[in-house]
Formats: structure tokens, sequence, C-alpha cells
């Protein structure tokens, strides 16, 4: 009887340390889990700052030439653009502003062909980019056409 009162207690024992053991693991995971989840938050929260920063800085800029000292570094007084223009190998043209690091490129084609509010969004992002296109600038275009993806028509 003891013999089986013993095996008894060494199952139990053993039952309890193999519960403390599962436990112990499942709380590490969670730990892991809750940083990795506090690490993502962190990295989101220092991109959309960063962004808020960019937009501020893109909205404030004139792109300009021109200009001495820290109060004309986005004002610019020169009649011509801070821009670089610059041809992709695929054909199409991206503008950008050498003061604040504001990109055109020509609006995803897609939209011209979705729903109305796509439609009137690519209409606004095709009128900026144009206006980008256009600014007059001493700087020459650099890049070169390698080859061009068009849509064929069925």
């Amino acid at each position: 009887m003891a013999e089986r009162l013993d095996k008894k207690q060494i199952n139990d024992e053993l039952e309890q340390l193999q519960l403390e053991e599962s436990r112990e693991r499942v709380a590490q995971i969670r730990r892991l889990h809750a940083a990795r989840e506090n690490r993502m938050r962190t990295r989101q929260t220092a991109l959309e700052k960063n962004n808020a920063i960019q937009k501020a800085s893109e909205e404030g800029c004139a792109h300009r030439k021109g200009g001495k000292g820290k109060e004309m570094w986005f004002s610019g007084n020169d009649h011509n653009h801070s821009v670089v223009k610059h041809i992709l190998s695929h054909g199409p043209m991206i503008v950008l502003c050498q003061r604040c690091s504001k990109l055109w490129q020509p609006p995803p084609i897609e939209l011209r062909s979705g729903t109305s509010e796509e439609r009137r969004e690519y209409k606004r992002l095709y009128a900026e980019y144009q206006v980008a296109v256009n600014m007059p600038t001493d700087n020459e275009t650099s890049g070169a056409r390698l080859f061009e993806f068009t849509q064929q028509v069925a």
C-alpha cells in the first residue's frame, strides 16, 4: 500500500511540475508576444510622427531656389524651382524637390477607370503632378527611357 501511495504521490508531483512548466512557457510566450506588439506600436508611432513632420515640411516649402539663412530655407526667392526631374527607365517622369524631398509621380492608372471617387482622386493627383512637371528650373532632366509598358486593348 505504501508503494502505491508513493507512486501516486510521485505522479501527482510530476503532474504538478509539468503544469508549472507549461504555465511558465505560456507566460513566456505571452511576454514575447506583448513585447513584439509593443515594438510594433512604437515603430508605427514613430512612422506616423515622421510622416507628419515630412508632410508639414512639404506643405511649408515653396520648392524654389535661392534664399540665405534659416529664415529663407523653405521660402526661396528665385524664379527657378529647386526640383530635379528624372525619367525612370520604364518611361514615367518623377519630380523631386531638393529642399523638402517631396516626390511627385504619375498617379496610378487604375484610378482612372475606377469609381467616381477614384476618378476624382486621379484627376486631383494628375493636376498636382502636372504642376510639378511644369515647374521652371535650370536643372537638366536626368534619366533615360529604356523600355515602356503598354496596355493592350482587346
